[in-house]
């Protein structure tokens, strides 16, 4: 199996040489409300929304680290002390890479299927 040039720095999507990623498939082609409405679903609406789900993770584990912060310094001082240096941004970090693995998934399923679709239409990979 030969590396053809894919590989860390690359961008997902570019030949060798390239500089920039091919425009995806999906809903860049029908856009968002189209994407919505499409009963076929042969465009995907979730590529679009993932990075407004990712926003919104960060700003409810940081809400949510502020909480465990809070609720330590609740207990008494030390308790908070300790809470807010180490238990809170561990907690936000920890929840954050979960969830940012488990975006990532989905995003992979959706590049797999626009990859599939491209070779089953015969231009190859993108």
């Amino acid at each position: 199996m030969t590396n053809q040039g894919y590989g860390q720095g690359q961008p997902y999507g570019a030949a060798p040489g390239q500089g920039s990623p091919a425009p995806a498939t999906g809903t860049s082609a029908k856009g968002f409300v189209a994407s919505l409405f499409d009963t076929s679903f042969t465009s995907f609406v979730t590529p679009t929304i993932i990075k407004v789900v990712y926003v919104l993770v960060m700003v409810l584990a940081g809400l949510g680290a502020l909480g465990i912060a809070f609720s330590g310094f609740s207990i008494n001082v030390g308790v908070g002390i300790i809470t807010l240096i180490i238990i809170a941004p561990l907690a936000f970090f920890v929840e954050l890479a979960l969830w940012r693995i488990s975006l990532e998934i989905f995003m992979v399923i959706f590049r797999m299927s626009d990859d599939l679709r491209a070779i089953r239409n015969g231009g190859g990979f993108r």
